[in-house]
């Protein structure tokens, strides 16, 4: 197993901490995974969560990156973030709450 810490990517928490008349701002989180050094099985252990910001725009649907995740050099959690989001405003709705989740 190589030593890495890794990002989930599968399961991304999504959830509004503002709005205004025109946007509406989320947090994206997501666990941060490293190998557990006791588990004989090499499983992973979560060993914190990182977090990043996006904003958008309840007229056009346009999301802009306000701070990005660390660790997501591919920006792979917030473009899943932003495109549920992005599906959600389709349906003209803008939930408190709700996530990206794969598998």
């Amino acid at each position: 197993m190589e030593n890495k810490r890794h990002l989930d990517w599968m399961c991304i928490d999504i959830e509004k901490i503002a709005e205004t008349d025109t946007d509406a701002d989320y947090r994206f989180s997501c666990d941060v995974r490293e190998p557990d050094p006791e588990s004989r099985k090499n499983r992973w252990k979560i060993v914190g969560q990182n977090q990043g910001f996006f904003r958008i725009s309840k007229a056009t649907g346009e999301v802009t990156l306000i701070a990005a995740m660390p660790e997501d050099e591919d920006n792979r959690r917030y473009l899943r973030a932003a495109a549920r989001i992005i599906r959600h405003w389709q349906k003209q709705e803008l939930p408190d709450k709700t996530m990206f989740a794969c598998g």
